[in-house]
């Protein structure tokens, strides 16, 4: 009954921030409606664990944070907060102690009843934001890593199936290899 109420009602930015610094589940919040982040699969977590570590290696020394999907993201100011499976953020994002401003990448693990919003409105909430230079979306039914740059005002598209393929984050300038992103997975 309570999961039935909070669907139904339509909650400011700071009753959404209240509820959701006192909850136990994480909700997503899209112009008042709070969406309950379901638990990812094992799989899911398996490869969100390994970008995670990959970049954080990576990234050592740079002035880069990683955050995985317990940090929000403000994708449209007082109307969207995500969750993101993955964020590279500058050091200097330090606006608050709970929500990023400003990602650099964002990557989501997607799966079969998340793919949609993946592909289509976390893509246009992510690829609209000006910090936003590299969006990863990856399957855990198969390899495959979709790979969204901005190159200018364009953003250039690629995909990567194969274990032994490598792609490149330009604005982080690394290289990351697709079977790292799968280890122990497939």
């Amino acid at each position: 009954m309570i999961a039935e109420e909070i669907q139904k009602r339509i909650y400011t930015v700071d009753e959404y921030l209240e509820f959701e610094a006192n909850s136990e589940v994480k909700h997503e919040f899209v112009d008042g409606i709070l969406i309950e982040m379901p638990g990812e699969s094992k799989k899911a977590n398996e490869i969100g664990g390994n970008i995670y570590l990959t970049l954080r290696v990576a990234l050592k020394g740079k002035p880069f944070k990683v955050y995985n999907h317990d940090v929000k993201l403000r994708t449209v100011p007082g109307r969207k907060y995500r969750y993101p499976d993955i964020m590279v953020v500058p050091t200097d994002d330090v606006d608050d102690t709970h929500i990023v401003h400003r990602a650099v990448v964002t990557v989501e693990v997607t799966s079969e009843n998340s793919s949609g919003v993946d592909h289509d409105e976390k893509f246009h909430e992510y690829i609209a934001l000006s910090s936003i230079e590299c969006y990863l979306i990856v399957s855990q039914a198969e390899p495959l890593v979709e790979v969204y740059q901005r190159t200018g005002s364009k953003w250039e598209y690629a995909f990567y199936t194969s274990l032994t393929d490598s792609f490149d984050i330009r604005a982080l300038s690394i290289t990351m290899q697709v079977g790292d992103v799968y280890e122990g997975v497939f």
